[in-house]
């Protein structure tokens, strides 16, 4: 994930990769300065607590998922649009799965870290989901009366596991995704005959 240039970059690379192989409590800042060869002075000059570093991660990764969401939607084609936030969510996560490790860790704890802008962030996202889903359905491309709530969520799960088990390369991940969704996985004679 790019983060940006020079030392509060190369602190912010370095704190990323550790917080996702460890959790939040058991990284220290003497560590992160050690690690990204920067003196515990310069560290907090960028960053006044652990928290704040934790967060301006979180904060950034966000950021840069929702922007490269919504740049890629068009608004009259909600399947299309479906298909893209799908394909994004997948990529993104493959190529910042360090990132991706971070938000797993902390996703069900953000409100008691105050770290409620990150909540809202991650809110924002499956809204933007839920909302193309309802835009599909308003013009007739989905089933009606699916639980779109429900279904975002399962999209968000199908997005996410292969991810964080390691599995498949981004393009076969978003690209079955799709197929599940478009076709769904019944054979002949399969599930319910």
């Amino acid at each position: 994930m790019a983060v940006g240039n020079g030392k509060r970059a190369l602190i912010m690379e370095v704190a990323m990769e550790l917080f996702s192989r460890r959790p939040y409590h058991k990284v220290q800042m003497d560590e992160i300065a050690r690690r990204a060869q920067v003196a515990k002075g310069t560290l907090y000059y960028h960053f006044k607590s652990k928290e704040s570093l934790y967060a301006s991660l979180l904060q950034g990764g966000l950021d840069q998922m929702i922007a490269r969401l919504k740049e890629r939607f068009s608004e009259e084609d909600p399947i299309r649009n479906l298909n893209l936030f799908i394909t994004e969510m997948v990529t993104f996560f493959h190529e910042n799965r360090s990132f991706f490790m971070v938000l797993q860790q902390e996703e069900g704890n953000l409100f008691s870290k105050k770290l409620d802008n990150c909540y809202k962030k991650i809110c924002t996202v499956r809204e933007l989901l839920v909302t193309l889903l309802g835009k599909a359905e308003e013009q007739g491309l989905l089933t009606e009366g699916f639980n779109s709530d429900l279904v975002a969520d399962i999209i968000m799960g199908m997005i996410k596991a292969p991810v964080l088990k390691g599995q498949a390369e981004p393009e076969e991940h978003g690209q079955t995704i799709i197929n599940i969704l478009n076709h769904g996985i019944k054979g002949k004679g399969g599930l319910n005959g």
